[in-house]
């Protein structure tokens, strides 16, 4: 039994067990002299003994508490303030302590984990029972661990308070464990760090320019190297915007149909109740008067930011109403898969033999597996009928509802701009019939067409990269140079300006065609550090936070 129970310098005499939730251990210090804490003067002289009562780490399912007998001696050196003192005790318990070190241990990883109140709650059920505040104390008591020093560093921020302040994580990409936090996202706390962390080679990034300054000053010969993903992520945002500007245009393109399969499907949305179009043409109203503003304040020359200020507008709202070739209108969505489909040809059928009854029709569907609720029917059935229902308000003797446009329900809206950028980034094997036959309406315009290969250019380029080798993908430097000549020849601004910062960043973009290093990893830490941050609310210190992330690496 007492094998199970190592205490050192300590000599075991009784264990019992009260009860079935607790275990008792006497022990006595058995060390022959003891050094004073003060001057380090060793004593053998005994003035007194004493009894600690340390907890210890749970056994055989019951709290262990020892009841650990020491002495305490005379200080014999007389040039020291210190009179006595109690012998101490080191790899077992600190000095007036309530728990051994190994239990503080265990409490303190228990609180790396789960944090204070989560740890305190574990900590409960298995024996070893303390409050979250003592969790946390404990977690600001262990030691950080030391690792050497890393040679491929990834950096990215993370949001302390989302949208408000921020901070930088640091991560060790060939040995997957981040190295530091720093309390912002400033370039001179970067180039700080880095000053003080020699041997670092390269430096994996997104494409913040204050990082690439820290950078630069902090560590000079690091080969900076812009994360590919962001790239990616750049060039959607860069589509998006000029698609955003163009949309109005773009809609008035004949459309090309295109379905995945045979089947019948809605193509238009329901058709809405007149409060629901009173309430729509109101919002339209007050948002075309806003760009029309927008629009007047920028002929007479106003800054965008100036606008964003007076009018309390967003700047990219602002921004997006500059660049706008006509007042932007709301992206129509069309209608996503629905359980009516299935049955929309046997409700065409039945509508063309005259049956216009929904309460009918819908009994007919729940016959035929139909889960859906009538007003589905109802709804479906609205703009088709031929004469109008007697439960229509103000109905009986009016005229007939207008039946459907053949047009309306055959031909597919134009997806929003962040929809089409989306297809333009992705691999055309990739593309449902649907969405390539918006591709392909979207290239029927000429400047479309062109940004639309240049978009497909450069995206195939970056996944080429993201997964071979500088042969398996080619020349990407000579490639890239090409697409660079080509978008500034362009003459579409949004692509241009584009170009102009990928060429401003040439170095750390080259750098991420021909070297394997990426952000990926860096992500993956911000993820986990999310989940850290918000296992205490978002509450805890940055001290706290950043011993826990250290500690959890």
């Amino acid at each position: 039994m007492t094998d199970l129970h190592l205490l050192p310098g300590c000599r075991i005499r009784e264990i019992t067990r009260p009860d079935a939730s607790n275990i008792r251990i006497a022990a006595e210090a058995r060390r022959r002299s003891g050094r004073c804490p003060d001057c380090g003067e060793p004593s053998h002289a005994v003035h007194s003994r004493t009894v600690r009562r340390p907890a210890d780490l749970p056994c055989l399912g019951g709290q262990v508490r020892i009841e650990l007998a020491v002495r305490r001696l005379y200080c014999r050196n007389p040039a020291c303030s210190r009179h006595t003192f109690v012998e101490r005790l080191p790899g077992l318990v600190a000095p007036r302590a309530q728990r051994t070190d190994r239990l503080a241990t265990a409490q303190g990883r228990v609180g790396v984990a789960m944090g204070g109140n989560a740890g305190a709650r574990m900590l409960q059920q298995i024996g070893m029972p303390t409050s979250a505040d003592t969790v946390l104390r404990l977690v600001r008591r262990l030691p950080l661990p030391r690792r050497p020093a890393p040679r491929v560093l990834g950096v990215d921020d993370w949001a302390r308070r989302k949208g408000q302040t921020y901070g930088t994580i640091l991560v060790d990409l060939e040995r997957h464990r981040v190295v530091d936090l720093l309390p912002d996202r400033s370039a001179s706390t970067l180039a700080d760090w880095l000053r003080r962390h020699r041997g670092i080679r390269a430096v994996a990034r997104d494409r913040s320019t204050e990082y690439a300054r820290g950078i630069r000053l902090g560590a000079p010969r690091a080969v900076q190297v812009a994360d590919r993903w962001h790239l990616l992520l750049n060039l959607r945002q860069m589509a998006e915007r000029w698609l955003a500007a163009v949309h109005g245009r773009l809609r008035r393109l004949p459309p090309i149909l295109g379905r995945p399969d045979g089947a019948t499907r809605r193509t238009g949305a329901f058709p809405r109740s007149p409060g629901e179009l009173a309430v729509s043409t109101e919002s339209r109203a007050r948002w075309k008067a806003l760009y029309d503003e927008v629009r007047r304040r920028i002929a007479a020359g106003e800054p965008l930011l100036t606008i964003s200020r007076r009018m309390g507008l967003a700047r990219g709202t602002v921004r997006k109403f500059a660049d706008a070739e006509s007042f932007p209108e709301r992206a129509v969505r069309s209608p996503g898969p629905s359980i009516l489909d299935a049955h929309i040809d046997y409700l065409e059928a039945r509508l063309a033999a005259g049956c216009e009854n929904a309460m009918a029709l819908w009994r007919e569907l729940r016959q035929r597996g139909f889960r859906g609720t009538a007003k589905q029917v109802h709804r479906w059935l609205g703009p088709r009928r031929t004469e109008r229902s007697k439960h229509t308000p103000h109905g009986g003797g009016g005229a007939p509802s207008p039946a459907p446009s053949p047009e309306h329900n055959k031909a597919p809206v134009l997806p929003s701009p962040k929809q089409l950028a989306w297809y333009l980034t992705r691999p055309r094997e990739r593309l449902t019939e649907e969405e390539g036959a918006a591709v392909a309406r979207l290239e029927q315009d000429a400047e479309a067409a062109s940004v639309a290969g240049l978009v497909r250019r450069l995206a195939d380029l970056l996944r080429a990269c993201s997964v071979s080798t500088t042969t398996r993908c080619g020349a990407p430097i000579t490639t890239l140079e090409r697409w660079l000549t080509d978008a500034r020849k362009s003459g579409v601004a949004a692509v241009t300006t584009f170009a102009a910062g990928l060429q401003q960043d040439g170095a750390a973009v080259k750098a991420a065609l021909t070297i394997p290093w990426s952000s990926g990893q860096t992500e993956g830490q911000v993820g986990k550090l999310k989940m850290l941050k918000r296992q205490t609310f978002g509450r805890s210190s940055f001290d706290l936070l950043r011993r826990r992330v250290l500690l959890a690496a």
